[in-house]
């Protein structure tokens, strides 16, 4: 019986080793085995049966039944689950298949976190936490590792194993398809991803740094360089301003009071240091540098052509319009990465919120809020390491959500949202040992 309480965590040790390398070993496999559509649909299958399997163990012990934790977020998932379902019932305005992705795509979100969280209580291992901070570290060192090797490689490399946009994933990105400015993702679906995926290991190997032993220090030192690199060569916009603020985020927690006497003593100089960075900018406006890798400036393209940040404000309005115009939501399906496959036509709005409330609603996108917010307030109760490091990432995530449909990618949810539940669970298990 204690083999088989410990399946749930040994699920979320699985999810978070094979979702950073799910689109790569699929898109390579499928071309000896067949069946890309099966590879990419496992792992879901896969997560419900974990799921379905936690929900049985924790309604069978009355004390995770009673648990607050277990019965909000489960109460939330439901909810959020039946809005999926009701919307595409009164709508119809994709395929059953179509609405079916969506949804999960959407949904595992609270399924990664109550496997997590009701895995981590079954089996009250105090040890978890180590066990998951050396394992999310080594994956995203390999992660990085292939990232770097990527950008070495001829830039076609992937079309060989697999990869292609018509098999449903790009080979290759480049700065305004320009050749010369490669963009790396390695293992993960898109260099905006990968920039998001990398943001909290690189968190926690900058919090670690200084918590480690002396002789340890030179390779926490050598990992955060290689995720700085590899984030930076993502060349991804939004990572870029995530890690920034995360990484604040991150200093003002841990440093709260030497924070404020430092904002309030040399405020000043941060003030001049923000409007010099903005005279720089200006100024340098029309080199090559600023107007394609800051601004995604197409100088090739006609003067008519939107560029990225023009197509980003006009998907955003047509979301935003869709919106107004039908509060309830028109079904899972309707908007999204998901959507490309929708015969009735979807709707990209470069945007998480927008994506949710399109699809399920004014109320869907209420309900996502709450449960988010619900679980960074007890994230913040946690006070561990990585918990820190989650509510901080959380807060970029919070910003790159409104510029991409940043939790669709499997490797990023899988990510934080085990590793919450999986916190969450072990701070409940502390309080009660």
């Amino acid at each position: 019986m204690n083999k088989i309480k410990r399946l749930p965590v040994w699920g979320v040790y699985g999810l978070l080793a094979y979702m950073p390398f799910h689109i790569f070993l699929a898109q390579s496999l499928s071309l000896s085995t067949g069946g890309l559509d099966v590879w990419k649909v496992a792992k879901d299958f896969v997560t419900i049966f974990l799921l379905v399997f936690a929900i049985v163990f924790a309604l069978y012990s009355q004390k995770l039944r009673d648990n607050k934790v277990f019965r909000i977020t489960l109460i939330l998932a439901i909810v959020y689950g039946l809005l999926h379902f009701l919307t595409y019932i009164f709508s119809k305005q994709t395929s059953l298949s179509v609405a079916m992705l969506a949804a999960t795509y959407n949904n595992r979100l609270f399924w990664y976190f109550l496997i997590a969280f009701v895995g981590v209580r079954l089996v009250k291992d105090k040890n978890i936490d180590v066990r998951v901070i050396k394992l999310i570290l080594a994956i995203s060192t390999l992660v990085c590792l292939v990232g770097l090797l990527q950008w070495f490689l001829p830039k076609d490399i992937l079309t060989h194993i697999g990869y292609s946009i018509e098999r449903g994933v790009k080979p290759n990105f480049f700065i305004n398809d320009d050749i010369n400015y490669p963009r790396i993702m390695s293992t993960i679906r898109d260099p905006n991803s990968l920039g998001a995926f990398l943001i909290l290991p690189t968190l926690l190997l900058a919090s670690l740094y200084g918590k480690v032993k002396k002789e340890r220090k030179r390779l926490i030192a050598g990992l955060l360089l290689l995720h700085a690199l590899i984030l930076i060569l993502t060349f991804s916009r939004a990572a870029w301003g995530g890690i920034i603020i995360s990484g604040l985020t991150l200093l003002i927690i841990g440093n709260k009071k030497k924070a404020s006497f430092l904002l309030k003593q040399y405020w000043m100089i941060l003030v001049a240091l923000i409007i010099l960075f903005g005279v720089g900018l200006y100024s340098q406006r029309q080199s090559y540098f600023v107007r394609s890798v800051v601004f995604r400036i197409d100088d090739k393209n006609k003067a008519t052509d939107p560029d990225s940040d023009q197509l980003h404000v006009y998907f955003i309005e047509k979301g935003v319009n869709g919106v107004i115009q039908k509060p309830m939501g028109y079904g899972p399906g309707t908007a999204g990465i998901v959507s490309i496959q929708n015969e009735n036509g979807g709707t990209l709005t470069e945007n998480y919120y927008i994506q949710i409330a399109h699809e399920v609603g004014v109320f869907g996108l209420l309900i996502f809020v709450m449960a988010w917010g619900y679980v960074v307030k007890l994230l913040v109760q946690a006070k561990s390491v990585l918990g820190t490091t989650l509510v901080a990432s959380a807060c970029a995530y919070a910003v790159m959500a409104m510029v991409m449909h940043l939790w669709s990618n499997e490797a990023v949810a899988a990510q934080w949202w085990l590793l919450a539940g999986a916190i969450i669970g072990i701070n409940y298990n502390k309080k009660l040992s």
